[in-house]
């Protein structure tokens, strides 16, 4: 080998002529840029859609407020009218014995203070005591029954309700009333007994001597009974 180097060169294709290359990406890309040029007006769009987007905006803003759904009726619940008004007197008639009870309950203790104030005037006006203190327990004692009767009264006429339940509380103090009644009938009586014997310097005898004691018992059991209704059992 001499050491020289060959050069090999392989076929040569000339697929495009520069001068028609050169022709055909100018057409190309003026046809690219007109398409890309190429406006859409509005007025192209179709109508119809045009007139649904008038009818939903339409929509939009005539929407008239909803409505608030009307109370129902008591017929509407099935209450007819005769139960219901029957239901509103059976109210007004449980409001109007819980208003007369509270007096009833308020005049109660207010009675109480003349009741033990007479008690103790009785202490002076025994055989010993001056006529002052015998007309003293008296007057206390008319005052008294007095406000017993009042109290009581409230008591009596307060209208009664169908189907009320009577309570522990309430049967112990139904109980006692009947005691302290009959205390408060036969004390003035026997006071009077009592008084009339020592007007005429006689003294105290027979069933007037019991005058004391059963005013006594009269007061212990109105006591109690004031005292049961604020028990709860």
């Amino acid at each position: 080998m001499t050491g020289e180097v060959t050069e090999t060169q392989g076929p040569v294709f000339d697929l495009l002529r520069p001068d028609n290359f050169s022709e055909s990406f100018e057409i190309a890309c003026s046809e690219s840029v007109e398409m890309l040029s190429a406006t859409v007006s509005v007025s192209d769009m179709p109508l119809l859609g045009r007139k649904a987007m008038a009818a939903q905006t339409k929509d939009d803003t005539t929407v008239a407020p909803q409505e608030k759904p009307a109370k129902p009726s008591l017929l509407d619940l099935g209450i007819p009218p005769d139960q219901s008004q029957g239901n509103a007197e059976a109210q007004a008639r449980l409001d109007k014995r819980s208003h007369m009870l509270k007096i009833h309950q308020t005049l109660g203790l207010i009675t109480l203070i003349p009741m033990i104030a007479t008690i103790f005037a009785g202490g002076s006006a025994g055989a010993h005591g001056s006529t002052s203190s015998r007309d003293l327990h008296g007057a206390l004692g008319l005052v008294t029954a007095g406000m017993y009767i009042t109290t009581a009264s409230y008591a009596i006429r307060a209208p009664s309700v169908p189907g009320m339940e009577v309570r522990g509380p309430i049967r112990v103090h139904k109980a006692l009333a009947w005691v302290h009644a009959a205390g408060m009938i036969l004390t003035p009586i026997l006071g009077a007994m009592a008084r009339s014997q020592l007007d005429r310097g006689e003294k105290v005898h027979g069933i007037a001597t019991a005058h004391s004691a059963v005013a006594d018992v009269t007061v212990a059991a109105y006591a109690a009974a004031i005292g049961s209704v604020a028990l709860k059992f």
